[in-house]
């Protein structure tokens, strides 16, 4: 059995860690008051009152808005620039992740802006933790991962890490259970920083793409949010991986808004301890009697806003917020509940999702838009950029260049949920494929950056020709 108190200290986290921690920026004390060198802290502190140094402050303040007449006006004023660069990626979630990677091997300059802490969006910090679509079903019944290229890369890699279930396994190509991980979510994160860094991409945490910066349709970098105020990042070529297609928005860039549910995910603990023969069953689902993650104490679930009882809009703050309480106040009772059956006492929430699950919100007007009609009559076109696999609602496909290009915006490229996608986002918003688009996205426009011209003007045997060098199954 596991206590909460274990777990926190098997994620390094110790009962008196939650008060003290480890400080980045600790100092070998190099002073006679016992105090490092430099610090304005207490010598009879042992602990965080021994770190305090004075610093320059790291930014200097703008003009404020103002109310004239009842109405509210923002003062214009001098944007500092922060960086520049060939390729800007707005979004580190897994296509952000395979767009700056991808573009880094293309030979480009690359930034990666991501407003959380950590890379990986949904499928880390949302908790979607299963990799669907990464496979297709050959004519004999054997099963081919067609998600290669850096979704593939990262999948071998988190087997080779433990960051996995061991369902996948590369020795075992032929059965389609080896080929669709649940992945640990804090294992994703290491792998992808490590994989990020091992690039050598510009990545900053903590900063959120607000704007864009253009000359009519041309777009000619972003602006950001940080703590650091509103600053800008030059570059020739934008990735947007948003999710929520912010920086087409910014644009100008058409586009149609949808909803496809919203969902939250948990893990619970002590999973290995349940003892009763009687499944609980929750409101909207039986629980089951074993893990499915990779530590075998804990189960992973989501579920979408209890009760669904209209759509729910994720561009719209006021509901985002009602949902987030749903969510946290129905996992709470669920769990209240199921104590209640013999043998499930022990059970308890290890972790909630801390990124809630808009399924799709924008999805771009771009030069293809993929419908399911389109591919049943063969119509995507000869420029493959990769391929999802079959999640068991449909065949798997290939993937046309033309769906990550807008309209009306040059130097832009959209990858991930928010894509051209008609009838098929329920597939285009899932990990492996989001790893795909991404990466086709990156490759483009490190392309088009070295060439000078706009991705729609890019010509495909060039694009074809880096994905194939990056393994890219096409």
């Amino acid at each position: 059995m596991i206590s909460k108190r274990d777990f926190l200290r098997s994620m390094g986290i110790g009962v008196a860690g939650l008060a003290t921690g480890k400080v980045v920026g600790d100092e070998p004390v190099a002073s006679k008051s016992g105090l490092p060198a430099g610090s304005i802290g207490d010598p009879k502190n042992p602990s965080f009152g021994r770190n305090i140094f004075p610093l320059e402050p790291t930014m200097t303040d703008g003009p404020s808005c103002r109310i004239v007449d009842g109405e509210v006006f923002e003062p214009a004023h001098r944007l500092p620039v922060f960086h520049e660069t060939d390729v800007v990626v707005v979004g580190g979630g897994t296509a952000g992740f395979a767009a700056a990677i991808a573009a880094k091997r293309a030979g480009a300059k690359v930034a990666l802006v991501e407003r959380y802490g950590s890379l990986g969006g949904l499928f880390t910090n949302g908790m979607v933790l299963i990799m669907l679509s990464a496979c297709r079903r050959e004519a004999g019944g054997d099963w081919t991962l067609v998600t290669r290229g850096i979704c593939g890369e990262f999948m071998h890699r988190a087997y080779a890490l433990g960051a996995d279930v061991s369902t996948f396994e590369p020795a075992k190509t032929g059965n389609k259970k080896h080929m669709q991980p649940t992945v640990d979510p804090e294992g994703a994160k290491y792998l992808m920083d490590t994989m990020i860094q091992e690039a050598g991409v510009e990545m900053f945490f903590h900063s959120w793409g607000v704007d864009v910066i253009q000359d009519g349709n041309t777009v000619m970098g972003i602006v950001f949010e940080s703590k650091q105020g509103r600053q800008a990042i030059l570059a020739k070529q934008i990735v947007d991986c948003s999710g929520d297609a912010d920086m087409l928005f910014r644009a100008g860039g058409d586009y149609r808004q949808i909803t496809h549910g919203i969902g939250h995910d948990v893990l619970l603990a002590n999973m290995d301890r349940v003892k009763g023969t009687k499944t609980p069953e929750g409101r909207l689902r039986k629980w089951p009697t074993r893990s499915n993650t990779a530590n075998k104490s804990m189960w992973w679930g989501s579920v979408r806003i209890p009760p669904v009882d209209r759509p729910a809009n994720g561009l719209d703050i006021r509901e985002l917020s009602r949902a987030e309480v749903e969510f946290r106040k129905y996992w709470w009772e669920e769990v209240r509940e199921m104590r209640k059956t013999p043998g499930w006492e022990e059970v308890y929430i290890a972790a909630t999702a801390s990124q809630i699950g808009p399924r799709a919100t924008r999805l771009v007007d771009t030069e293809v838009v993929v419908d399911r009609k389109m591919i049943a009559e063969g119509k995507l076109g000869d420029e493959t950029i990769g391929w999802f696999g079959h999640d068991g609602a449909h065949a798997a496909w290939a993937v046309p260049y033309r769906a990550i290009v807008p309209k009306k915006v040059e130097n832009l490229l959209c990858a991930g949920r928010c894509l051209g996608a008609g009838d098929t986002i329920d597939t285009f918003r899932l990990i492996c494929p989001c790893f795909v688009t991404g990466q086709a996205a990156g490759v483009a426009a490190a392309l088009s950056a070295r060439k000078g011209t706009s991705p729609r003007s890019l010509a495909y045997s060039d694009l074809r020709s880096e994905l194939h060098r990056q393994e890219v199954f096409l």
